[in-house]
């Protein structure tokens, strides 16, 4: 009688326990299932009554929306080409641009639950001895730091895409140990998106795992999930299907103006090269999201892929999770966006409330599906959800982390940036002490009024000079046809105003090339040409400085005025190849 009491007690106390952890879990996952089917509930009627609002400006798009098990809906809209009339179906291919950066990040936790890799690490111990020559800080480079793109490094233009045939690209060590960016800022200390940091990461994978990137990640994630729609080697000659569809596929601006070429292969490819269907992008987002999928063999490794590894300063708001960005909406949603020079991507996952959403375009630069559509899942932003109260706006002007401080295309970083009332309806964070706006993907940094217009005014000064080079040039000829002299101009002077329309001629010459997407060494001689030419430019400069101070008091007034314009030209435009490192040919 006793041993039954005490059992009878027992059962009644395990089922009341039982009764308590179940309502515990309909509170804690009820409430996100009964949320979760607000969002969802008619997503598909209200995705393609925003795609009729957009009609005029879609080319071709595929949305997929889903929860951890089951396809929720697809759509396919739109013309994978508008001209011939093919309509985007389940076998259509998009680009998925840097969306693809997740599948590197997906390589290295697979390889980290193995104990192959340690994130924490210094990154050089993966690397062939010696391979990393830009470092220039003594913190080391770990995989967190280049999971949060906090390496250091600056931007990197070169070869990101190319127009050649396949045959000539590099493999991807040697592209990476061939054209290295600069490391600008301590590891850790600044986020600056870097395509050439996860390429970093992808090669670490092929240095441990003994095999090309995109041959692990067939073995270890196309295969394992089924995906027979995807290639991520960069011609894409695994994949006969995506080869050929890739081939077939069309690409567009924003308002639907046909992009010719718009098909790039992309060198670095861990960062961005891999193409498939939407069903295949499926495939792959809902593994995301599913913590009990093959891509890991122990859940906890999916949970721990979520948790930040960075936050914003002074906030427990996640800002990078082991790879992947907080994205805000109406409440943190997760995963990458991607854009190539003719498509856009974005994967976006809740994986608190157990739904995502996929979207590939053949659009360059697309935002109409891949930020605004979302907002009819996950809600629109609104700086309240996150702060509470109105931000104060950062003062003064800011540069983009996410450019180039030093080497011969300096000047792409001219662009100031100056916060208004429309930023409000963006995520960032000003952090007045250190003069940095931080937001996803990378911060922004304050810089000096007197050195934004400094950088303008030498810059502006330069066109100027070069626009007045050929009208001095002209004057010098009609001079000389009606007197038969070369006065005012001088030979000199000719001489000076060839060499600085020789330079502006290369510099335009290098930025065509690189804008048409030709790989960096057939054009990177150009810098050195600057460099000669500047050499010679300089030496005039002494002979007319020097000519003008022992002949001046002499001259003519009209000769003497040509000479001090001529000098002033030459000095502009010296100003700017220095100040620009136009001359750095070794970069």
């Amino acid at each position: 009688m006793w041993d039954t009491q005490i059992g009878g007690t027992a059962m009644k106390t395990r089922t009341r326990l039982s009764v308590a952890f179940l309502l515990a879990l309909w509170l804690c996952f009820g409430a996100v299932n009964v949320f979760a089917a607000e969002q969802t509930e008619n997503i598909g009627e209200r995705i393609e009554s925003y795609v009729s609002e957009h009609a005029d400006t879609t080319a071709g798009m595929a949305v997929t929306v889903f929860d951890s098990e089951k396809e929720l809906y697809t759509g396919c809209f739109g013309y994978t080409d508008r001209e011939q009339g093919v309509k985007t179906d389940s076998q259509s291919v998009f680009e998925w641009g840097s969306t693809t950066k997740l599948l590197v990040w997906t390589s290295v936790m697979q390889l980290y639950e193995q104990g192959k890799i340690d994130l924490d690490a210094d990154v050089r111990q993966y690397l062939p001895e010696g391979f990393l020559k830009n470092l220039r800080f003594d913190k080391p480079v770990t995989m967190t730091h280049l999971m949060n793109h906090s390496a250091g490094f600056q931007e990197m233009l070169w070869d990101v895409f190319l127009s050649t045939d396949e045959e000539e690209m590099m493999a991807l060590g040697e592209l990476l140990s061939h054209r290295q960016p600069e490391q600008v800022f301590e590891p850790g200390s600044v986020t600056a998106y870097s395509n050439w940091g996860v390429a970093l990461a992808g090669y670490i994978v092929e240095c441990i795992a003994g095999q090309p990137f995109y041959e692990y990640v067939n073995a270890h994630i196309f295969s394992p999930l089924g995906m027979k729609r995807t290639s991520l080697k960069p011609d894409y000659s695994d994949n006969p299907f995506v080869r050929e569809a890739w081939d077939r596929l069309v690409c567009y601006t924003t308002d639907c103006q046909r992009l010719e070429p718009s098909r790039y292969y992309v060198p670095i490819y861990p960062a961005g090269s891999c193409v498939s269907t939407i069903g295949d992008y499926l495939i792959f987002a809902q593994a995301l999201l599913n913590r009990e999928s093959v891509l890991f063999a122990k859940p906890e490794t999916h949970d721990l892929l979520f948790r930040p590894t960075s936050c914003y300063e002074g906030t427990d708001i996640p800002r990078n999770c082991h790879g992947m960005w907080m994205i805000p909406y109406g409440k943190p949603v997760y995963g990458h966006g991607g854009n190539t020079a003719g498509c856009s991507a974005y994967i976006l996952l809740s994986p608190e409330e157990n739904i995502g959403m996929a979207v590939m375009t053949n659009q360059s630069g697309e935002e109409i599906y891949n930020c605004r559509m979302p907002e009819l899942l996950f809600g629109k932003f609104d700086e309240s959800d996150y702060f509470g109260e109105k931000r104060e706006l950062p003062t003064g002007l800011y540069k983009s982390a996410r450019s180039v401080f030093t080497g011969p295309i300096k000047l792409y970083s001219i662009a100031p940036l100056r916060y208004d009332e429309e930023d409000r309806q963006e995520f960032w964070i000003w952090d007045k002490e250190s003069g940095v706006v931080r937001a996803p993907y990378g911060d922004c940094l304050s810089v000096p009024t007197w050195q934004v217009f400094y950088e303008l005014g030498i810059v502006g000064l330069w066109a100027i000079s070069v626009v007045m080079a050929p009208v001095m040039l002209i004057v010098m000829l009609i001079c000389r046809l009606r007197r038969g002299e070369s006065r005012p101009m001088g030979r000199w002077a000719a001489i000076a105003m060839l060499l600085r329309l020789a330079i502006v001629g290369m510099a335009a010459y290098i930025v065509y090339s690189g804008l048409t997407y030709r790989p960096s060494d057939a054009y990177f001689w150009g810098f050195a040409v600057i460099a000669g030419l500047a050499v010679v430019l300089t030496a005039l400069a002494v002979v007319g400085i020097v000519g003008l101070s022992r002949n001046g008091a002499s001259m003519k007034k009209g000769t003497k005025f040509v000479r001090i314009m001529t000098l002033c030209g030459m000095i502009i435009t010296l100003v700017n190849v220095l100040y620009w490192n136009i001359f750095v040919f070794w970069a």
